[in-house]
């Protein structure tokens, strides 16, 4: 996979932790690494290993995939409420 393709991943993970609700420490302690070692991988100023990548996505609950695009891709489905007007 080409490098330019990872280059958004620390801003992609910082969106996607806020769009589940993920406070910075919680996501840090889950996936084992500081605050401080999760902010610099959410700036894009750290090397992230694929095991912690994984851990990600499933303490986050999304695909790999995911991570590699804005969240804001992905908010465009729409959910469909029930309609109690008719009721």
């Amino acid at each position: 996979m080409p490098a330019e393709n990872f280059k958004d991943i620390g801003s992609n993970i910082r969106k996607w932790r806020i769009v589940k609700g993920m406070k910075q420490d919680a996501l840090a302690r889950e996936i084992g690494v500081s605050k401080g070692t999760l902010s610099k991988i959410e700036n894009n100023r750290s090397v992230i290993s694929i095991q912690i990548l994984q851990k990600m996505t499933i303490i986050l609950n999304i695909k790999f995939s995911m991570l590699l695009s804005d969240p804001a891709d992905f908010m465009n489905i729409s959910i469909h409420q029930p309609d109690y007007g008719s009721l």
